[in-house]
């Protein structure tokens, strides 16, 4: 009778695993790359005139300078710079879903872009400020939201494609997968020092934060399912706390902390009557 039971519980949390690759194409649950492509192109994306990064490139190494504005309005600059062969080996290797975040969570570059933030040029603001937490906070969640939204088949020419954070650093954008991983990734860094997650919904992912690692001023955002993290859009600007009105999936960090099971049945067979349904979160962007 254990056996039966211990069997079932087995069977029900493969099958809910599936479930929720299937919706979010995280196949890195149940079979590592059947949705994650190799793109032939390891060229770093063409950046336009209307970016808000420049990129040139000087002894072997892409030469970045990043302009954006955070909440309060401030805009700042900064310059960083990351070797070519940086850059090929990560676009040459194959990444997974959950891979990707980890490795984002624990990269020496990501590690040296947030140590940049202390020395960025503040260009318009209040240079005499002391520089708070929330401060430093909404910088760093500023420079992610200025970064391109940009889909897998028009910059790589494939259905999905895990751009690792030195990628995204360089192309200058990603999709929300992409923009997650980064985000999460900088927040994990010592200078912050946050507990993150991966928070899946329908068709997009958003970084989750512990509750008790914010700042002071976000004390009493709301918070997702399971009241431990709270929500963070990588893609768009909004509000700490405030993401789509889609019910949340899964959690995860290092492992799944929170999987609402209904939603996932009711979202797999909405999936399979009509895929069209899950827009890209592009249309955000709008």
């Amino acid at each position: 009778m254990r056996r039966r039971k211990f069997l079932k519980g087995v069977f029900d949390q493969a099958t809910l695993g599936a479930a929720v690759s299937i919706i979010i194409g995280l196949f890195e649950v149940w079979c590592p790359g059947v949705w994650s492509y190799l793109s032939t192109d390891t060229r770093p994306t063409s950046i336009t005139t209307e970016s808000n990064i420049s990129r040139i490139t000087n002894d072997n190494r892409y030469i970045l300078t990043y302009n954006w504005s955070d909440q309060s309005n401030w805009r700042w600059r900064s310059e960083f710079s990351i070797k070519q062969s940086v850059y090929a080996e990560a676009a040459e290797q194959s990444h997974g879903y959950f891979s990707a975040y980890e490795d984002a969570k624990t990269s020496r570059h990501v590690e040296r872009l947030t140590e940049r933030f202390a020395t960025t040029t503040l260009v318009e603001g209040n240079p005499d400020q002391p520089l708070s937490e929330s401060a430093r906070f909404e910088r760093a969640l500023g420079f992610v939201h200025s970064l391109e939204y940009m889909t897998d088949i028009d910059t790589k020419g494939v259905p999905e494609y895990i751009r690792p954070a030195e990628e995204t650093l360089v192309d200058g954008g990603g999709d929300c997968e992409d923009l997650t991983y980064l985000l999460a990734g900088i927040r994990s860094q010592p200078s912050f020092g946050y507990r993150t997650a991966m928070v899946l919904l329908p068709g997009h992912m958003l970084v989750g934060v512990h509750k008790n690692d914010l700042p002071v001023a976000y004390t009493g955002a709301p918070t997702l399912p399971g009241d431990e993290y709270v929500a963070m859009e990588s893609v768009r600007p909004q509000p700490v706390g405030v993401y789509r009105d889609e019910p949340v999936l899964a959690i995860y960090n290092d492992g799944f902390e929170y999987v609402d099971r209904s939603a996932v049945i009711d979202t797999t067979t909405k999936f399979f009557q009509d895929p069209t349904e899950f827009q890209t979160v592009a249309d955000l962007r709008i």
